[in-house]
């Protein structure tokens, strides 16, 4: 059984100029203990599905069309607010795409993680204030800073304090939203370092989103490829990375530059994702595809099994195996 299952999720953004299809039924499920990638463009869809799961959709624009979130054999999407709040940090906790705007830049980083433990955790200030500095020093940071201000900290050390605040009260379930975006190579590396670290500690499954295809293949054990809101490939890493079936994860891999190869231009996927506003009737990428033909624009393919545990949403793949319930 899966320990976060997600189930035809489909979510709008009703915006003044029309509504925004952000995601168009997407299944997933991630196991205890695992880590799952969540790949794709900017705009794919990724952060809208962590906001669905955290329950941090905007009320005002926000419409869940239908789908069902179940955690713990409960589905998150029924919960009122006042049981998602007891879900949130304790249960679920979420690291933020940047650090920069994640802190409160009027707390100490020590109120702020002690913060986290006061509303989950029936306990004293002074209680909450150690627990905080353990926290810093678990991930790397010296517990004496525990007064300082977030301005007083680089853009890694505000990170790991975003990290320590997820984890302050050992949430069962980790999401990620792209860790080390604002982040250069050396730090990123050590940020995800520590994380698989605290992860294996904690025993902590995770949801790591991120568009970089090398974070992914270091850290995780399955992998999703989203496209204009809708999962077009998952699997295992090894699967999806050395038997990618969909044009779309094919597109990304040609993409990145092969250290190997000596080449004076990139291979871009040719144009743009499509208006999330106006999208195509048929397959979502086939307005970007080589292969893509009339059936492709006309009618919408389901995901196929194309291995053990392998899925891709493309008509080319239908002879390989069976269509997903």
């Amino acid at each position: 059984m899966a320990f976060l299952d997600i189930k035809d999720l489909q979510v709008d953004y009703v915006t003044e100029d029309g509504v925004v299809h952000a995601l168009n039924g997407v299944d997933l499920e991630v196991m205890e203990g695992e880590t799952l990638g969540l790949v794709g463009e900017t705009g794919a869809g990724k952060t809208t599905l962590a906001k669905c799961i955290m329950g941090l959709l905007p009320q005002r624009t926000g419409r869940i069309r239908s789908g069902e979130i179940y955690y713990d054999g409960k589905d998150l999407l029924k919960m009122s607010l006042k049981e998602m709040q007891k879900i949130r940090g304790a249960h679920i906790a979420m690291i933020f795409q940047d650090p920069m705007t994640s802190l409160n830049p009027v707390l100490t980083v020590g109120d702020q993680i002690a913060e986290a433990v006061q509303n989950h955790e029936n306990c004293k200030r002074d209680e909450a204030m150690k627990r905080a500095e353990e926290m810093l020093e678990l991930v790397g940071i010296p517990a004496e800073r525990a007064g300082d201000y977030p301005h007083q900290f680089s853009g890694g050390m505000k990170q790991r304090v975003v990290i320590a605040i997820a984890l302050a009260c050992n949430p069962k379930f980790l999401i990620a939203d792209e860790p080390t975006t604002a982040l250069d190579v050396t730090i990123q590396a050590q940020v995800l370092e520590m994380m698989q670290d605290l992860k294996r500690k904690f025993h902590t499954s995770m949801l790591l989103i991120t568009h970089d295809l090398g974070v992914v293949a270091q850290n995780c054990d399955r992998v999703a490829v989203i496209y204009a809101g809708e999962v077009v490939e998952y699997g295992g890493i090894f699967d999806v990375f050395k038997g990618m079936r969909h044009p779309y994860t094919k597109g990304l891999f040609s993409s990145i530059p092969q250290i190997q190869n000596e080449v004076t231009r990139l291979a871009p996927i040719p144009g743009m994702m499509p208006d999330p506003m106006d999208l195509p009737e048929g397959c979502k990428f086939c307005t970007r595809c080589q292969h893509a033909t009339q059936r492709c624009r006309e009618e919408h393919p389901q995901l196929v099994q194309v291995g053990e545990g392998h899925w891709a949403r493309c008509f080319l793949c239908e002879q390989e195996g069976k269509v997903k319930e």
